[in-house]
């Protein structure tokens, strides 16, 4: 079973915010794994991301539904963490 690739979501206020982040760090905002969190509907059903906070991210008008989905991911990344552990021999569920 393949895994996809660990992509780069970047929570920021605006997209001229994103393209902000991505003249900072070099990285061309086309880059399929780069995406910009436009709205709490982007991050539904992501997994295997790396989360980055942008300037003042969270100041936005949709700031209460966009900080949930964000708290989400950030919780289905860590449970996930959790887990699963792999090894040499493969994904196994980790064991407290």
């Amino acid at each position: 079973m393949a895994h996809n690739p660990v992509r780069t979501v970047v929570l920021a206020r605006s997209l001229a915010d994103f393209h902000a982040w991505c003249r900072q760090t070099n990285t061309s905002p086309r880059d399929r794994a780069v995406l910009y969190a436009s709205g709490p509907q982007t991050l539904h059903g992501l997994d295997q991301v790396e989360i980055v906070r942008h300037g003042m991210w969270w100041d936005r008008l949709d700031e209460a539904a966009y900080t949930e989905a964000v708290t989400s991911l950030a919780a289905r990344q860590h449970s996930q963490a959790d887990a699963t552990v792999t090894s040499s021999w493969g994904p196994y569920a980790a064991r407290n």
